[in-house]
């Protein structure tokens, strides 16, 4: 079911050695999941995963039940899962 959307903005988060390897593997979980972005917008930034906990809260106070917890995300990177942000579609 496609929905009719202009577009939208996500977070993507991963474990890489470098910010390259990290868009690398994000776009490579998008494409697989069906999403092909158009643009990779500015800053990437890096987050140490002891400071997740902190991070979520910070950033996304209103979707605290949408991400993991510091221990279940510890794991999804070391298990070089990708995680996505809530998405927020646009016109």
């Amino acid at each position: 079911m496609s929905l009719d959307i202009g577009g939208a903005y996500v977070s993507c988060y991963v474990a890489s050695d470098n910010y390259i390897n990290a868009i690398k593997l994000a776009l490579k979980k998008l494409n697989s999941d069906g999403l092909y972005p158009e643009e990779i917008l500015q800053p990437i930034n890096e987050i140490e995963v002891s400071s997740w906990g902190e991070y979520i809260h910070t950033t996304w106070p209103d979707h605290l039940d949408w991400f993991p917890n510091c221990i279940e995300f510890e794991l999804a990177m070391k298990s070089s899962c990708v995680l996505y942000s809530p998405f927020a579609y646009y016109d």
